[in-house]
């Protein structure tokens, strides 16, 4: 089904009319909002273009979040839109790094193993992050990504040294913690 307005579905058109209403509601210009959600200018540019296709779940959760809109709200008009255009990208290979579960991704306490824990909770706690020298170099290159810089950074170290705990933070939170 097909809408009036640049051949885009209600869904889409109400999507765009609420991010829309929410930037202005901000008192922002879009690149004030691509820095704000950790996003390209030019994805917030086609977020909000009534002539592109519709924006994936991830950028629509971020402006969302940047713009203090529900959430939940628009990734639902979202898949709605993705479902009615025949675009659907709800259903892609894997899962956004959000979904994943710290401890499935193998952080865990660093230094050797000390054995079973009884206590489902304890081994479920996510280790206290200790802030490291690199970390400063990781979160600069962080900042510059945020601001539209193409970036690759390696991380090498040996085993509990915090390699994975430091890239999910960064993935997850945006900042090194």
């Amino acid at each position: 089904m097909q809408g009036e307005q640049g051949g885009h579905t209600p869904a889409l058109t109400e999507l765009r009319g609420r991010l829309s209403a929410g930037l202005a509601a901000a008192d922002l210009d879009q690149t004030q909002l691509a820095a704000r959600a950790g996003l390209a200018r030019t994805t917030v540019s086609e977020a909000l273009s009534p002539n592109k296709p519709v924006p994936s779940p991830r950028t629509v959760a971020a402006l969302a979040r940047a713009l203090k809109l529900p959430v939940q709200e628009l990734l639902a008009l979202q898949g709605t839109a993705a479902e009615e255009s025949g675009t659907v990208t709800t259903h892609g290979p894997g899962r956004p790094i959000a979904d994943w579960e710290p401890h499935s991704l193998e952080v865990h306490p660093a230094g050797p193993s000390t054995g079973s824990q009884s206590d489902t909770s304890m081994a479920r706690a996510l280790p206290g992050y200790v802030s490291r020298e690199h970390d400063r170099a990781l979160s600069s290159a962080v900042r510059d990504v945020m601001a539209g810089h193409s970036r690759i950074v390696v991380l090498v170290g040996t085993s509990s040294t915090g390699k994975t705990r430091v890239a999910m933070s960064v993935v997850v939170g945006g900042v090194c913690r």
